[in-house]
C-alpha cells in the first residue's frame, strides 16, 4: 500500500486513503492515479520513504509469506470441514487465512506504536504489563543512551526532494524509528539491523528540518517486552542515504515525479 504527504494551510497531513467513488462514507487505499490527480488539481502528493523504499526486493519478507501460505494450505488439507471444497474454493480459503495472518503483525506493531507515542508524549501508561513493561524499558534506554531531550513523537515532514514521512521520535540530536518482533524466537539482539534501516533513517534525518546527529531502532519484543536499541555509524547513514537517493529516482521515473507538473 503507498502512503503520501501533502503540505496544506494547517500543515503537513497524510493522504493514505481516499473516499470510494461509489460510496464515500468508506475510504479505500490512495494509489498513484490518486497522487498524479491531485497533482492535477493543485495539491502536490508526495510518496513516503517507506513507499520509495518499496521498490527494493525483500527475499526474506516474500520468503516469510510464502512460508505461510503453504502453512495455511497444509493445515488446510488436514481439517476435515475444507476437504470436500472445489480447488477454486480451497485456494481462496488458504489465500483469505493467511492474509489474516499475515495482517496480525503490522497491526500489532501499529498498535505499540500509539502505546509509546502516548505514553512518551503525554506520560500516560498502558493497562497491558507487556505494554507497560515495553514503554518503561524504551524510556529507560532512551534516557540512558541520549541523554535528557525534548522528545517529538510521529514528527511528518516533506522534503525538498520530492518525498516525505513521518518518524516515530525526534530530537535535535536524534532520529529514531522504532521496528517490532512479534515473538521471542525473531528477537535476536544485535543482529536485526540491516542496511533498509539505515535507508530508512538516512531519508528521515535528510527530511526533516533542523535535526542532525544520531540515528537508532529500537528493537521491540511483542512477546516478552525486551528491547534492543542500535545506533546506526555515520558511514551506515551516509551510504543510505545515497541509496535512498537511487530508490528515490527509479520511483519518480517508475511512478511520478511529484514536482513536476
Amino acid at each position: 500500500m503507498s502512503h503520501f504527504y501533502t503540505k496544506t494551510a494547517s500543515g503537513i497531513e497524510p493522504r493514505h486513503f481516499v473516499p470510494m467513488a461509489k460510496d464515500p462514507s468508506r475510504l479505500r487505499a490512495s494509489t498513484v492515479s490518486d497522487a498524479k490527480k491531485a497533482r492535477k488539481n493543485g495539491e502536490i502528493w508526495c510518496p513516503s520513504v517507506t513507499t520509495v523504499l518499496g521498490i527494493l526486493d525483500k527475499p526474506a519478507l516474500n520468503n516469510w509469506g510464502i512460508d505461510e501460505h503453504l502453512k495455511t494450505a497444509f493445515e488446510l488439507l488436514c481439517d476435515i470441514s475444507y476437504q470436500n471444497n472445489t480447488a477454486e474454493n480451497y485456494l481462496e480459503n488458504v489465500k483469505r487465512i493467511t492474509q489474516e495472518r499475515l495482517d496480525a503483525a503490522p497491526k500489532a506493531g501499529t498498535e505499540i506504536h500509539q502505546v509509546l507515542e502516548v505514553f512518551m508524549r503525554d506520560g500516560i501508561e498502558p493497562e497491558g504489563e507487556i505494554e507497560k513493561k515495553i514503554c518503561h524499558n524504551v524510556r529507560d534506554k532512551l534516557l540512558d543512551v541520549c541523554g535528557e531531550q525534548k522528545w517529538e513523537c510521529e514528527k511528518y515532514f516533506v522534503a525538498e526532494e520530492g518525498y516525505a514521512g513521518c518518524a516515530d521520535l525526534v530530537s535535535g540530536e536524534w532520529v529514531i524509528d522504532y521496528k517490532t518482533k512479534q515473538t521471542k524466537d525473531k528477537f535476536k539482539p544485535g543482529k536485526m539491523a540491516y542496511p533498509e534501516h539505515a535507508r530508512q533513517l538516512a531519508a528521515y534525518q535528510s527530511g526533516l528540518p533542523d535535526v542532525s546527529g544520531y540515528c537508532a531502532n529500537i528493537f521491540i519484543c511483542l512477546e516478552t517486552g525486551e528491547i534492543d536499541f542500535y545506533e546506526h555509524s555515520i558511514d551506515a547513514i551516509s551510504d543510505g542515504w545515497l541509496d535512498f537517493l537511487d530508490c528515490l529516482s527509479i520511483y519518480k521515473r517508475n511512478n511520478f515525479n511529484p514536482l513536476e507538473g
